[in-house]
């Protein structure tokens, strides 16, 4: 699960090395966010070619966590890692393709993205 001032490493090929999260958005009293759910993060380091985009902020979503899921069929599940995707203005990714696995729960909710492993 993801939490105010973690880090972590984002699952796509953006160039983005490092970011930084800020704020949950739409979550639980806890504040920890869960697969599907969005979040504030800041870039903090990211490749040479890179370097006009360290320090802005923009938003991700969540696509993997390390806290198990349990699915309404009675099924559970979980990942090895904790990652996230950075998103551009229309809900679009940054980068081209992911990386590893994700869950199925982001197809239902329409999230456009072109997935290589669907659980």
């Amino acid at each position: 699960m993801f939490q105010k001032n973690s880090f972590s490493v984002p699952s796509d090929s953006s160039g983005i090395l490092l970011v930084k999260e800020i704020q949950t958005r739409r979550c639980s009293n806890t504040g920890q966010a869960e697969i599907g759910k969005f979040l504030k993060v800041v870039v903090r380091n990211t490749k040479t070619s890179l370097n006009k985009i360290k320090k802005k902020k923009s938003r991700a979503i969540v696509v993997r966590t390390k806290h198990m899921i349990f699915t309404k069929q009675g099924r559970y599940y979980n990942f090895c890692d904790n990652a996230l995707v950075l998103l551009k203005k229309r809900m679009n990714s940054r980068g081209k393709e992911l990386y590893g696995p994700t869950s199925k729960d982001l197809k239902i909710k329409k999230f456009r993205v072109a997935y290589r492993c669907v659980f």
